[in-house]
């Protein structure tokens, strides 16, 4: 059967403090766009023309930023993992940053359909200057249209290395009996949309208590963030997508000081 695969590579640098881009590469279904920014931080915007991915496709994200330079990353609308007849759609994502310099990973939802079999990777690799903010989204079925995701395998794994050393891992596997695997009080509890956020920076984990007291989230949305040396992370749940992303996004902005990418309100 045909697949889809595609690949986007972006690299910044910073010249006399602006960030311009150095190198563009796309090919098959995967484009970015770099929208104007007008004097704010550069952004790109990733996108499957494919429409969504199922069993076999192929899509794979690196973006670098050299010295001083900063970037926001995101993606144009969210993801859609298809039912899957054969084999397991994989998205590979390799973010590296130079002394100084900054990557936002922003990336919208990732909605996961009953029968999907989905692989995720990202790997991130920073010097101890750098300051990296990434988050990722998933969604189990669309509760507005009366999804529900009983079956599939799914397996999402970060790794983050700073300055050589490795010093956040985490894997998130399920597979077979999604329903059950997601039903107990040490996974979902029920919960059908959940969002990740892992800040590393020199200071990150100093931040916890101005994070703690942003965690106001709607009802329906629980929230918790915890740290470790150079670490912060955040976690939300909630029973439906549209409260958390709510939730998150009042979040986020607070927690930058700097509104979101634009396409996250289209």
């Amino acid at each position: 059967m045909q697949r889809a695969a595609g690949a986007v590579s972006v690299a910044m640098r910073s010249r006399n403090g602006t960030t311009r881009l150095e190198k563009l590469f796309q090919s098959g279904c995967a484009k970015a766009i770099l929208p104007k920014t007008h004097g704010a931080t550069p952004e790109v915007v990733l996108v499957n023309t494919s429409g969504g991915i199922t069993g076999g496709d192929r899509l794979e994200w690196s973006l670098a930023c050299g010295d001083g330079a900063t970037l926001t990353a995101t993606t144009q609308a969210a993801e859609r993992i298809y039912r899957a007849s054969a084999g397991t759609a994989r998205i590979a994502t390799h973010l590296t940053l130079g002394e100084a310099s900054r990557i936002d990973w922003l990336p919208q939802e990732t909605i996961f359909f009953d029968g999907g079999s989905f692989d995720r990777r990202m790997d991130v690799n920073m010097p101890g200057s750098a300051t990296f903010l990434g988050i990722e989204t998933l969604v189990m079925g669309r509760a507005a249209m009366g999804e529900t995701v009983t079956h599939g395998h799914l397996r999402d794994v970060w790794n983050i290395h700073r300055d050589g050393r490795l010093v956040h891992a985490e894997a998130f596997r399920a597979s077979g009996d999604l329903a059950a695997a997601f039903s107990g009080p040490a996974t979902l509890s029920g919960a059908r949309a959940l969002t990740t956020l892992v800040h590393v920076a020199p200071v990150a984990d100093e931040r916890i208590e101005a994070a703690r007291a942003l965690l106001v989230p709607e009802p329906g949305v629980v929230a918790a963030a915890t740290s470790k040396p150079g670490i912060l992370i955040v976690r939300f749940l909630a029973g439906d997508a549209a409260p958390l992303r709510r939730s998150l996004i009042r979040f986020l902005m607070a927690f930058r000081g700097s509104p979101m990418p634009r396409v996250w309100s289209l």
